[in-house]
């Protein structure tokens, strides 16, 4: 009796060097909006894959980790992104994978051909073995105007001293920090503290995960200068406007906001942010974008206007 050999299924390590090599992956784009000016800052890009088994941003990379094509897959990623977002400034996710296998700094690398601020983010939790290669990496990068945002910060690795060391040009807090924050607590105390040592270390702050007109309130209150989330606008392609909350007599309603600064306002007041980075990117005759610092404040809404609890990434 002849006994057929079962198929062999493919693994994911196999999958994702066919999901590079056909390009199966795409971009959708959530607006950083300063909560100042209510405009667009920057678009954060985030990637979705088409194959079922890689649907989520982690599997894909672990994916890739396993199959020694991290940063391979970054590019192409990078590649989409640019190619995309038009004339914005761009936030884009580094997997730790990807500074061992040097893509980035390649000098044909995508980033490298965005006229806008580019802003590689490191999430908090980069193994520590990756310190001195991250180190080394930035100060070449930095060198041709790309900046570093390190994310999620308190999402429990927390290393002041590791981010302190790092100088990163932009900090998100972790969305953890955010939800249901509400001012006159003992967590917005906390909040506030962190957003003073981030700007005391010359950073910029994002709030991320913004859900509420509360929330929202509250981190403009405890000072962070740009927020992202639901409640501005969900991930999107093409990159979305953003939906600013406003309270009418008959309760919350929304504006739609410009999808960026006026030319003006987006030239002028940049000069003196990014008096390193950018004096670097002037001189390659690459264009800037950032808007001034914020000041606190707050909004006039107090209602709850939750969206459903779909993260992004």
């Amino acid at each position: 009796m002849r006994i057929s050999k079962r198929p062999t299924l493919p693994t994911a390590s196999t999958i994702i060097h066919r999901v590079i090599a056909q390009r199966q992956v795409s971009v959708v784009y959530q607006p950083v909006v300063d909560l100042r000016t209510k405009r667009i800052f920057a678009y954060e890009a985030l990637v979705r894959c088409q194959v079922p088994e890689l649907a989520s941003p982690l599997a894909l990379f672990d994916a890739a980790v396993a199959g020694e094509c991290a940063g391979e897959l970054g590019r192409l990623i990078r590649e989409i992104a640019v190619e995309n977002v038009g004339s914005h400034a761009l936030f884009l996710n580094i997997h730790p994978a990807e500074l061992n296998e040097r893509w980035i700094v390649q000098p044909d690398d995508p980033v490298f051909a965005h006229d806008r601020d580019v802003f590689l983010e490191i999430t908090e939790g980069v193994p520590l073995s990756h310190f001195a290669l991250c180190q080394s990496m930035l100060r070449e990068l930095r060198g041709r105007g790309v900046h570093l945002a390190v994310d999620d910060l308190g999402a429990g690795y927390s290393n002041l001293k590791y981010i302190a060391d790092l100088h990163p040009r932009v900090v998100k807090l972790d969305r953890k920090l955010v939800t249901d924050l509400v001012g006159n607590s003992r967590m917005f105390s906390l909040v506030s503290g962190i957003v003073v040592l981030c700007k005391d270390l010359g950073a910029l702050v994002v709030a991320e995960g913004i859900e509420t007109t509360e929330e929202l309130e509250a981190v403009r209150d405890a000072g962070a200068q740009y927020g992202q989330g639901y409640l501005l606008a969900r991930p999107e392609f093409p990159p979305p406007p953003i939906i600013w909350p406003v309270l009418g007599k008959r309760g919350p309603h929304s504006i739609r906001s410009p999808r960026s600064m006026p030319p003006k306002q987006s030239a002028s007041n940049l000069s003196g942010r990014l008096s390193g980075p950018t004096s670097a990117r002037s001189e390659a005759g690459r264009a800037s974008s950032r808007p001034p610092p914020s000041r606190r404040g707050s909004v006039p809404a107090r209602r709850s206007s939750r969206a459903p609890s779909t993260r992004k990434k």
